[in-house]
């Protein structure tokens, strides 16, 4: 039977409003996709970017097509559906490149804890999240938040690490902000969680703020770090920083995250030499640092003088380190005089296959007439042993 005029105008009516149904249909997934983009900048300027390599392709491969004789047919793929497949495998991609999230977790299950000798039984361990952005070629970053067991069982948490780093070059790296004081080789060398140690337990010596250490194992300010080679197999690196000085807190060391009111600060540096060919790799380093630091309770300051002498052998089999400190405290507000006290501890481990099992010795033996030590809740002189397999 022969159309009509008018039926032709109502089929041709009815092929464009469907056609207008499709692309509206398509742009609204397009903009749905957008919208969910939208939650972060990162990923609202990569998908940018990759829209207008898309739309450039599109318009070259259409300049370079011939123009065709009839309009092209409505089956044909329109251009949104390609549109929208990109922004669908953009947004995968960039799931892949957002900021690279880690952690560790631990429990634990005994009969005595070495920290508070009336808890025991199974206590929850620590939970370590630590993030590392990419923030440039030579622009680098660090952020450590961990929830642990406080002294008493009770649950806290603190921001552990939150460092901006830029590299100069290869000998020479530049970070603000708070890190790991860089004395002795342990501090720097095992952060928080417990699978990164081969010991269940870090020494007393080198024990965390809030867990009675006796040493500012953080420090808020400037740290320049590096190494370079000064032979075939050896390497000499360093670390000199500069920061808030500590401040002692119902009987443990504050770090001072916000600032430092009265001005003072901590000076320190850090210099080893790594012999790689010699018994599988040693490392012979000193290290000192100095700090005044007042006690909030009684107002008393002292000037903290610390000297750390240590050495490592770090090879296929062997796990040995030894790390001596000695102090030479100032009492700046009393009558006192100069105070000598020393500590350390030696610990070796051996690693056989699956197992690596370990030994260590520590003890201390603090002036008990010098106020640092006086007025610190694990100031007092110790001996303990260590023995366990990894």
């Amino acid at each position: 039977m022969k159309a009509t005029p008018v039926c032709s105008l109502l089929l041709v009516g009815a092929m464009c409003l469907a056609t207008s149904a499709a692309f509206a249909d398509e742009a609204e997934d397009v903009a749905s996709l957008k919208s969910q983009l939208a939650e972060t900048q990162r990923v609202i300027e990569q998908l940018a970017e990759k829209v207008r390599e898309l739309e450039a392709a599109i318009a070259a491969k259409s300049a370079a097509a011939p123009a065709p004789a009839e309009p092209a047919p409505v089956a044909s793929a329109p251009p949104a559906a390609e549109h929208a497949e990109s922004i669908t495998h953009s947004m995968a991609q960039s799931s892949e490149v957002g900021i690279p999230l880690h952690g560790f977790a631990d429990v634990a299950a005994g009969t005595r804890n070495p920290i508070n000798p009336d808890l025991k039984h199974v206590a929850i361990g620590l939970l370590d999240i630590y993030l590392t952005p990419p923030l440039g070629p030579r622009t680098s970053a660090l952020f450590e938040v961990t929830f642990k067991t406080g002294i008493s069982g009770d649950l806290t948490y603190d921001v552990e690490r939150a460092q901006l780093g830029y590299q100069f070059g290869d000998a020479a790296t530049l970070w603000l902000g708070r890190f790991h004081t860089p004395y002795g080789y342990y501090n720097t060398a095992f952060h928080h969680g417990a699978q990164v140690t081969t010991s269940l337990r870090r020494p007393l010596v080198v024990q965390f703020e809030r867990t009675g250490g006796v040493l500012p194992a953080h420090t808020v300010g400037l740290w320049l770090d590096g190494d370079d080679r000064v032979g075939p197999s050896t390497r000499l690196t360093y670390d000199v920083y500069a920061g808030n000085a500590q401040r002692i807190v119902n009987g443990f060391l504050d770090v001072r995250n916000g600032g430092n009111s009265t001005g003072d600060t901590i000076v320190g540096g850090n210099i080893a030499l790594l012999a790689e060919n010699l018994a599988g790799g040693m490392r012979f380093g000193f290290s000192t640092f100095s700090s005044k630091i007042m006690d909030t309770l009684t107002s008393n300051i002292t000037r903290v003088n610390n000297y750390g002498l240590y050495v490592v052998q770090e090879s296929d089999k062997w796990e040995n380190i030894a790390e001596f400190y000695s102090f030479k405290n100032d009492d700046l507000t009393g009558a006192t005089g100069t105070h000598r006290s020393n500590m350390g501890f030696v610990e070796l481990a051996y690693r056989a296959n699956r197992w690596t099992p370990y030994v260590r010795h520590e003890r201390s033996d603090f002036d008990q007439t010098d106020n640092y030590f006086s007025a610190l809740t694990y100031g007092g002189s110790y001996r303990r042993e260590a023995l366990g397999a990894r």
